[in-house]
């Protein structure tokens, strides 16, 4: 039986995928683990792995096709005895002495693609234009809602591609034409109108001095409109997924919350006395984020039902595994990739995962391992200078943490002495049907023991 090849998640909050491209075709063979296809969803884009080694028997899904994650989208033979199939390869000639050596499938199709391009200047430009007009799902999803046609569209990516920014620049444009009062044209005989639409070009009967004016748009129904002093904005596909995905986990999860105030005076000096010698040593920098962690899988040892999911049927899947979700703010929206094995590493190799997480998220390099398996997240808005953050939880999980700004204040200490200490605010959303407050609290007790246990030395390695 051939082996199915399904469409992965890519993040707990994504449903489904889109196939890129396909990088096999049916017939070559294909390592475990070598990439397969592209697959673009709302979170990320990313290169499929073959789970098996073997023939790629069929392709079911095409360039373009949006299915379900869970979906069959390709066939994949691991039988060694079909690597010749008689029935199904045409017949070759016998080379000659002067052949040239045989090609694969693939090989075959860029020569025969080159060679026609380059013999001709049409099909060049065909080639080209192709080319400039493969683009993602999401901006091709755009360009149909707002009917536009991608020819009209100069395209930023790379050999010209549309992208999705030229799409929503171009309807702004569009708009702001539409609605802005229009120069009057130098006195001319009537001018045609038959068959006007939104954006159609008015066509005089003979040439005036002026620009062509756009049509003002048909009446009909339409989206919500603003009034002089608002502006509408229509959220991208990620800002949807991400609206859509907290909605259903505040429907899921009965949400409560627990706060504990942390001292993080000795940690915030040997930052600021290492952390410049730290970067210049090993490339990467540290920050509070790691610390926090080590403490979270401290806190997951202690008390693992934390790191668990309350399933449909009803019952509670603790994960032996500690996989830390790290949320990353990017130009697009959110994201959580995973960090597995966390407590298998020092503070400096999760500061070291941190910082590789968070630059492949930034420049879209995020991979399908990256998004998937994440069994508690912890959350970093103090970047941002937040000093308490509420978040919403990620699901399947029982709880996610917030890390806020650690900020210098006065406190009373020992013996009612009152000094400026470094404190930082640790906020815990929990699923209430999983835990309740006395573990939530027992949980945070020791994480806020670990972190406030180190030392004026600390050793990162």
């Amino acid at each position: 039986m051939p082996t199915p090849v399904k469409m992965p998640r890519l993040g707990e909050s994504v449903a489904e995928g889109t196939i890129g491209g396909w990088l096999k075709q049916e017939g070559d063979y294909v390592e475990k683990d070598e990439a397969l296809a592209e697959i673009i969803t709302d979170k990320i884009n990313a290169e499929l792995p073959s789970p098996v080694a073997g023939r790629l028997a069929r392709i079911l899904v095409n360039v373009d096709d949006t299915v379900p994650v869970g979906a069959e989208i390709a066939l994949i033979e691991e039988s060694a005895d079909m690597a010749i199939a008689p029935a199904e390869a045409a017949p070759q000639p016998t080379p000659g002495p002067d052949a040239a050596p045989v090609r694969s499938s693939t090989q075959a199709a860029t020569r025969i693609v080159t060679t026609a391009s380059s013999g001709s200047a049409n099909g060049r430009a065909r080639v080209e234009e192709e080319e400039r007009q493969r683009i993602s799902p999401l901006a091709r999803r755009l360009a149909q809602e707002h009917n536009i046609d991608l020819n009209n569209i100069k395209g930023t990516g790379t050999g010209g591609r549309v992208r999705k920014e030229d799409i929503l620049a171009y309807v702004a444009q569009r708009q702001n034409a539409q609605v802005a009062p229009q120069p009057a044209a130098v006195a001319t005989p009537a001018t045609t109108t038959a068959s006007v639409d939104r954006g159609t070009v008015v066509q005089p009967a003979y040439a005036t001095t002026e620009a062509p004016v756009l049509a003002p748009p048909v009446s009909g129904p339409t989206g919500p409109v603003g009034g002089e002093d608002e502006e509408i904005v229509t959220p991208s596909r990620m800002r949807l997924s991400i609206a859509e995905h907290m909605v259903r986990s505040k429907h899921t999860s009965p949400h409560a919350t627990t706060v504990v105030e942390i001292d993080m005076t000795n940690i915030a000096r040997w930052l600021e006395k290492n952390k410049a010698a730290f970067k210049q040593r090993e490339g990467y920098g540290i920050s509070y984020v790691p610390f926090v962690m080590k403490a979270v899988c401290e806190g997951i040892r202690k008390f693992p039902i934390i790191n668990s999911s309350w399933t449909a049927d009803n019952k509670i899947i603790i994960k032996k595994r500690i996989n830390l979700g790290i949320a990353v703010a990017t130009d697009a929206g959110l994201v959580v990739p995973t960090i597995y094995d966390a407590d298998q590493y020092t503070l400096a190799g999760l500061a070291r995962q941190v910082n590789a997480l968070a630059q492949r998220a930034r420049t879209n390099k995020l991979t399908i391992q990256d998004m998937q398996n994440s069994t508690f997240v912890v959350n970093n808005p103090g970047v941002f200078g937040t000093i308490i953050s509420v978040p919403i939880i990620n699901q399947p999980h029982a709880g996610i943490l917030s890390m806020d700004a650690v900020v210098k204040r006065p406190v009373v200490i020992e013996d009612d002495a009152i000094a400026v200490r470094s404190m930082m605010y640790l906020c815990l959303s929990f699923d209430h049907r999983v835990l309740d407050g006395a573990g939530a609290g027992g949980f945070l007790q020791v994480v806020r023991t670990k972190l406030q246990s180190y030392g004026r030395d600390i050793d990162v390695y």
